[in-house]
């Protein structure tokens, strides 16, 4: 999934109407709009180690005892390349206008765009897009992650790969959204951050600003139609609000997020009761910025967002996590380290030794701007996960990563 990776998307919190990357370049094609040219391309290698306690390995389904290793122990990984393309132009009538496309460019890569949408805005009235683009609790909301607080890959927002090799397992079908999306998508969704919907965002007035969203079905994306029964979330309402100013010499950033929408079942029976709980979701975090120190911390609270009705009369949750962390930046340099906490009920419907998820992380992480458009990277995480999958499978271990980026 693209938004495993932290690089799929330029979300800083408090710039979110500065749509597409920061790095491009001026481009001619006709008259028509004024375009720019970016992109990106990394290469990682990732060293892995390990505890698995004795339990079920939810992946396998074997017997596990002792302590074990992820084989081989290292990895080289190309996680994305991308191409992004813009164009704007202010017509007569004083409305700017655009569009933005990224392209996915990596060799295995399946989907060819990863987010491709349309604007008009207005310094009177604010802007409004429609097409594939995260919403605006996604880019209004403030955290380590989102804020560029985190150096690195981001830790446990998904760009150091950890997803991949460091065996998370995976949820039982019905218990609802898992906290181990370690992505942070920081709305979830169900699987529409990048669903075709539309977006408003107000102009900031003294700081404060406005946004909200709407998103038909959370599985709608691009040319592929999707079905009304299929098990995503339908007709999604997004609101949000946020305010970025300072106070003296300290930036001060703070900004939360609501959703609502309906939950649907796959297939479902004519004449039965809809049996998955709606999306009611909320996060808020906040940001302050001074002598080259960032420090940010959010909190999200996913309800039962997803869970079916049996398990959640069974006391199922969709969980819970916060997140706190600490930047510096100075000259080339970028350090940083993060926490992440998590946790889930699973009710009575599982064993009573694995009823709890939880999952500690402690991410550590540094950058180094070598030459314009190429950065070193390096990141140090520390995990913990108890009681995956439904099962009393544990993991512990570390994972530690470079990598090379490049934009243009």
């Amino acid at each position: 999934m693209k938004k495993l990776l932290l690089a799929s998307t330029a979300l800083v919190g408090a710039s979110m109407l500065a749509a597409g990357p920061a790095a491009a370049g001026p481009v001619t094609s006709g008259n028509d709009f004024d375009l720019t040219l970016g992109g990106m391309i990394r290469v990682s290698a990732y060293g892995v180690s390990q505890d698995i306690s004795s339990g079920l390995n939810p992946l396998t389904g074997a017997a596990i005892t002792g302590t074990t290793s992820s084989g081989r122990g290292y990895r080289m990984y190309h996680p994305e390349t991308e191409v992004w393309v813009k164009g704007s132009k202010k017509g007569d009538n004083g409305l700017t206008y655009g569009f933005e496309i990224e392209l996915n460019a990596a060799s295995t890569d399946a989907t060819t765009s990863d987010e491709s949408w349309i604007f008009v805005s207005s310094d009177t009235w604010g802007r409004v897009e429609m097409g594939d683009q995260d919403d605006a609790g996604n880019r209004m909301t403030i955290d380590p992650g989102t804020s560029a607080v985190l150096k690195g890959n981001g830790g446990f927002y998904g760009g150091i790969g950890v997803q991949q090799w460091f065996n998370f397992g995976t949820e039982a079908a019905g218990q609802g959204v898992s906290p181990t999306r370690i992505d942070l998508e920081v709305s979830y969704e169900g699987g529409a951050s990048d669903a075709t919907k539309v977006i408003y965002f107000t102009p900031r007035f003294a700081g404060f600003q406005l946004g909200a969203a709407f998103t038909p079905d959370g599985g709608q994306g691009g040319f592929t139609r999707d079905a009304d029964n299929d098990g995503d979330f339908e007709e999604i309402i997004n609101l949000a609000a946020n305010y970025v100013g300072t106070m003296g010499d300290v930036g001060v950033s703070i900004g939360g997020a609501w959703w609502g929408g309906k939950g649907e079942v796959a297939a479902p029976v004519v004449g039965t009761a809809n049996t998955t709980n709606d999306m009611v979701m909320w996060r808020a975090g906040a940001k302050m910025d001074f002598a080259g120190f960032s420090v940010s911390a959010a909190y999200m609270d996913l309800g039962r967002t997803g869970v079916t009705t049996a398990n959640s009369d069974l006391g199922a949750d969709s969980g819970d996590y916060w997140t706190a962390g600490i930047g510096y930046t100075t000259g080339p340099w970028g350090v940083s380290v993060g926490y992440y906490d998590s946790q889930k009920s699973r009710g009575t419907g599982v064993a009573v030794n694995a009823r709890e998820f939880k999952l500690s992380w402690l991410a550590f992480g540094a950058s180094y701007a070598v030459a314009p458009g190429w950065s070193l990277l390096a990141d140090m995480s520390f995990i913990d996960a108890t009681n995956i999958a439904g099962t009393s499978f544990d993991n512990d271990g570390h994972v530690f990563g470079l990598t090379s980026n490049f934009t243009f």
